[in-house]
């Protein structure tokens, strides 16, 4: 049985994300109804394939940008505390979850994802805002990820 991240354990891991940097006057919840479509879309989405799902929370807040600040730290922690409650031991270091996050900003600057995204966040549509999240977990930017979490989750 897959274990998920609760609404609360989102908000939990931003403020706590924004606090470990001293930028706790910084919390706010901006979008709560994107933290609900997030929960729908994991349950609903990718079987028992507890990596895929882990992806689809890193991959769908950083789209959704649901938080004022902290949203590529809190898409990566969430990801990761969703595979250490569903049985998988972190292999990660502070350095390594670093490197990605500095990787993924290059990245999303680079390939002008910040419009991408944008795109995306606008769109009303359960299902058709599902294929474009589901689109980008399958891009490089994506692929990348998802290869940086089975390597560094067992």
């Amino acid at each position: 049985m897959i274990t998920y991240i609760s609404e609360a354990e989102i908000i939990e891991i931003n403020r706590l994300s924004l606090e470990a940097t001293k930028e706790q006057d910084k919390f706010l919840l901006i979008q709560p109804d994107d933290l609900r479509f997030i929960q729908w879309f994991i349950k609903t989405n990718f079987k028992k394939n507890t990596p895929r799902k882990a992806l689809a929370y890193c991959i769908s807040i950083i789209i959704l940008h649901p938080f004022r600040n902290g949203n590529h730290r809190t898409s990566l922690l969430t990801a990761e505390e969703f595979l250490i409650k569903n049985k998988y031991k972190s292999l990660t270091t502070d350095k390594k979850d670093l490197e990605l996050q500095k990787w993924r900003i290059i990245y999303e600057q680079d390939h002008d994802l910040e419009r991408e995204f944008f795109y995306i966040t606008n769109i009303e549509e359960k299902t058709r805002k599902s294929n474009e999240i589901k689109k980008i977990m399958d891009s490089e930017y994506g692929q990348t990820i998802e290869k940086w979490l089975n390597e560094n989750f067992k």
